[in-house]
């Protein structure tokens, strides 16, 4: 097994040799062993980048830290660093952020000594990991002439528990992301009390760590002063988010937000950086969280001004909850007679995939719902989709909905089910709901808060609450052509266009983004 320590400290020696350095005697890397020799093809990595390759997947992902690459913290760092100031990172790691922060300081004109002696603030729960963001600012400082030990300046500590930072103007970073439905990342029992003690009621069932990282960093903040850290795209929109961004707006702005538009990080998490000024203002907008997300993920903003009627007005809309979806699962059987189960995977716009689904985790063929075994809320829930309706999925790219003329289909939670009061209005409430801009206009609301954060997550209170169209004529014409669209035919582009005219909206962006996200079978 690989002695880490010994082998950034020899990666770190074989540095210092190569530039003709002499390290500094108190730097903490060299209580390591440094005779081992240096790991191969390292000369090239950063002492933090090398730290990384060196620990197991399974240990990162235990301690929920990721290497950041150099050119997401310089971005960062740009975004909130516009002067001489004192710079923070609350998990530093191997040190990243912290030197993107020393090169731009020293472009504003702090000499390099005074950045790693006085400017610059890092702790990390790691030892080794501020060992080596300190060895890597010692290089920085010396490669500019002016080797410096950070010293005291950087500590071995929990800043969501126990240590805070001295006053600082800014604060920047990539905190461990350690969310509770994860067992092998969990917050064990006495730090979860421990971080309860601290934060109180932003603790919440299922609160990511990270989430408090940035709570703390806005707190710790002088006023005028800025935050970001890389997170995961649920603080903008999870429930158990929601006390965290509201304190958190208690003291600042979200100004900006940069969003993963790939996979940065080799963790299979969807991230972002929220940007914030300390400095409260009125909200113009219920949830600015969510609109940065909205706006930085390239959803294209609309407004629907529809009729006073909204699909509440024409339909009741139903969901289905826990009770229900357990309660479906020892009623579904194999090739039954009793009516169809369909899930969310096997809808498309208007059409139902004739492919096999997943429900509890079990592939069926042809599912079917043995009614006589569905019992309590179950019962209801299938109860209430006799007759014709709308199976709307959840967590699309676009809003997907088939139109169940016969009443032969039973949705699977966590579909919607919409059930016209009158049943001739079927295909145009299908119609409205496969609208480019309604698909726009639930993102809006809804982004952020799914199971991947580019995903569509209509609830059964915003489809009640969504406008009708104005657009009667236009209205009709897309009903129409959503019937052909049912049976196979191939008049995306026409019905894209003829729906949104029927709200009065007439946007070739809008109509090519929704055109590309909808799964053309």
């Amino acid at each position: 097994m690989t002695d880490v320590g010994a082998a950034l400290a020899s990666a770190f020696l074989d540095r210092c040799s190569r530039r003709g350095l002499t390290p500094d005697s108190a730097l903490r890397i060299l209580a390591h062993d440094s005779r081992a020799a240096a790991p191969d093809n390292s000369a090239e990595e950063s002492l933090g980048a090398l730290h990384e390759r060196l620990v197991s997947a399974s240990e990162r992902r235990t301690r929920g830290a990721w290497y950041t690459p150099r050119w997401l913290a310089e971005d960062l760092v740009a975004r909130i660093v516009h002067g001489p100031e004192r710079v923070a990172d609350l998990a530093c790691g191997g040190g990243v952020f912290l030197l993107a922060a020393a090169e731009r300081l020293r472009r504003y004109g702090a000499e390099p000594g005074t950045v790693v002696g006085n400017l610059l603030w890092g702790a990390d729960v790691d030892p080794l990991a501020v060992a080596v963001c300190e060895a890597e600012l010692w290089l920085w400082s010396a490669s500019h002439g002016t080797p410096t030990v950070a010293g005291p300046r950087l500590v071995v500590g929990d800043t969501l528990v126990d240590l805070g930072p001295p006053p600082v103007d800014a604060i920047v970073g990539n905190p461990p992301f350690l969310g509770q439905l994860k067992s092998g990342t969990s917050v064990d029992s006495s730090r979860r009390a421990a971080l309860i003690g601290r934060w109180r009621d932003a603790v919440r069932p299922y609160t990511d760590t990270s989430w408090l990282f940035l709570l703390a960093a806005v707190e710790a903040v002088e006023p005028g002063g800025m935050v970001s850290l890389v997170l995961p795209q649920s603080v903008l929109g999870a429930r158990d988010a929601a006390v965290v961004r509201s304190r958190i707006d208690q003291r600042a702005a979200l100004v900006d937000c940069w969003v993963d538009d790939g996979k940065t990080f080799d963790a299979a998490v969807d991230v972002c950086a929220p940007v914030l000024r300390i400095a409260p203002t009125p909200r113009d907008e219920p949830n600015p969280w969510l609109r940065a997300l909205h706006r930085a993920s390239g959803v294209p903003a609309v407004t629907i001004d529809g009729t006073t009627e909204t699909m509440g007005d024409r339909a009741v809309v139903v969901a289905g909850f826990r009770d229900e979806y357990y309660g479906l699962v020892d009623a579904v059987t194999e090739g039954g007679d009793g009516p169809r189960l369909v899930t969310s995977g096997a809808i498309d716009p208007f059409r139902l995939r004739p492919v096999p689904v997943r429900f509890a985790k079990q592939r069926w063929d042809h599912p079917s719902i043995d009614v006589s075994l569905a019992t309590g809320r179950a019962a209801r829930w299938v109860d209430a989709q006799r007759g014709p309706k709308l199976v709307v999925a959840s967590q699309t790219r676009v809003l997907e909905a088939i139109v169940d003329v016969d009443g032969s289909l039973v949705g699977g939670v966590p579909a919607l089910v919409v059930r016209p009061r009158e049943v001739g209005e079927l295909w145009l409430l299908a119609a409205a709901l496969h609208a480019p801009a309604v698909s726009a206009w639930m993102m809006q609301r809804t982004i952020g808060t799914g199971l991947s954060a580019d995903s569509c997550r209509p609830t059964s209170d915003l489809v009640t609450r969504l406008p009708m169209p104005t657009d009667a004529r236009a209205w009709a014409r897309a009903a129409d052509i959503g019937r052909e669209l049912a049976a196979g035919a191939n008049r995306w582009e026409e019905f894209a266009a003829c729906a949104d005219e029927a709200y009065g909206i007439d946007d070739l962006e809008l109509r090519n983004w929704w055109l590309g996200r909808i799964p053309l079978r």
